[in-house]
């Protein structure tokens, strides 16, 4: 990297770029090299150090959150239609709920579930849960 962008980032930025060279890292010297860059950057701003590392934390279980979210719709939406949960439960398009599940940037932000979305979502399962439970085909 070049050193006079180096001086010129941010400790969040060199703690993200530490980071990512850290879950790319071949060896453990190359880890153990980064792990001390890590402590330096940590001497010299420990306040933004600690910023970035509990943004970088924040956002990691908001990541695992929302990936448990897409797994466990991965075997649902195989089986039922996302269509119909979108339009009868959440009164929008198919697109508005795909969007959500697989985070995908809407005005520059990944779009992602608000709790009470999440409480709906759930519901839904259920209702339609419940409706194939009590379906009876008969002759």
């Amino acid at each position: 990297m070049d050193l006079k962008k180096n001086i010129l980032m941010t400790t969040k930025e060199k703690f993200e770029n530490l980071k990512m060279r850290d879950i790319n890292a071949a060896s453990d010297l190359e880890r153990d090299i980064i792990h001390i860059e890590l402590e330096k950057l940590a001497d010299q701003d420990p306040e933004g150090f600690e910023r970035a590392v509990m943004e970088s934390a924040r956002k990691t279980l908001a990541d695992a959150k929302e990936l448990k979210i897409k797994e466990q719709l991965a075997q649902v939406s195989e089986m039922i239609s996302m269509s119909y949960i979108a339009r009868r439960y959440f009164k929008r398009s198919k697109s508005w709920l795909s969007q959500r599940i697989n985070e995908l940037d809407v005005n520059g932000k990944p779009a992602r579930f608000l709790p009470d979305e999440v409480e709906t979502l759930n519901f839904a399962i259920k209702d339609i849960s419940r409706k194939l439970d009590t379906a009876r085909i008969s002759y």
